[in-house]
């Protein structure tokens, strides 16, 4: 069911369903929650998930003011205290994850962390307009994952159409963002790393460097690239319910 709150200014909608363990789910970049509908409709069966569209993306509202990883974490630890969680799972994809291990440096709250492919501490390789080409070069040579180039190719418009007029903010934001690796040493809970050997946008090096920073953290490689979150979703399915056990 999608809910709507406004915290701090920012409108902020939010998907929520299930019941048991509350879990947050936090998206990648130029994405929304509800990209990943079978994923988390899933992981309701088991799980109260939280999946927020990330303020920028999908339909919450764009901050006027540039947020960086820090501002972004303290706008979803009073998210947490709105719903009144006492306890929680974090898992972030991407820009999702550098969002999450920096709640978690935050927030006694976070109990569990689960990082895919997560932005943060370095970088995307490569600029924007060369990652997206070599994107579309990789689907024209694997056509059985045309579907989610397609959603890709959906999501991408979506993105532009609902946030034309404040692309430049998201823009100068995702610029602004920076390196937040001094938040890992404050980690203390438990932190499952999922990464996919083959990602070109942030190379397994830098889970590497997450698993060596964050204490009591282990590291699962999986095969594809940044995108295997969601052209194999029952595979993502299965790895997130064996993190969360």
């Amino acid at each position: 069911m999608e809910k709507q709150v406004t915290i701090k200014g920012i409108h902020l909608s939010y998907y929520e369903s299930g019941v048991g363990y509350s879990l947050l789910f936090l998206h990648g970049g130029r994405l929304r929650a509800q990209t990943f509908g079978k994923t988390l409709h899933e992981i309701s069966k088991n799980y109260h998930v939280i999946a927020p569209d990330i303020p920028g993306y999908g339909n919450s509202s764009t901050p006027k003011e540039l947020w960086s990883f820090k501002e972004y974490a303290e706008f979803f630890i009073v998210f947490i205290e709105y719903l009144k969680i006492k306890e929680i799972i974090i898992v972030g994809y991407s820009l999702g994850g550098g969002i999450a291990y920096t709640i978690a440096s935050m927030s006694k709250k976070v109990k569990k962390l689960i990082l895919i492919d997560s932005a943060g501490i370095e970088k995307a390789s490569d600029n924007e307009l060369k990652r997206d080409i070599n994107r579309c070069m990789f689907y024209l040579m694997h056509p059985s994952y045309f579907p989610t180039f397609f959603t890709l190719i959906k999501e991408w418009t979506l993105f532009h159409l609902k946030h034309l007029w404040r692309r430049d903010n998201i823009d100068d934001i995702r610029m602004y963002l920076g390196n937040s690796h001094q938040y890992l040493e404050n980690i203390h809970a438990f932190t499952i790393i999922i990464w996919a050997k083959n990602d070109s946008i942030f190379p397994l090096k830098i889970a590497e460097r997450l698993k060596r920073l964050i204490n009591n953290s282990t590291l699962l490689v999986v095969d594809g690239d940044h995108d295997w979150v969601l052209y194999d979703q029952n595979k993502f399915v299965g790895y997130l319910h064996k993190a969360m056990k």
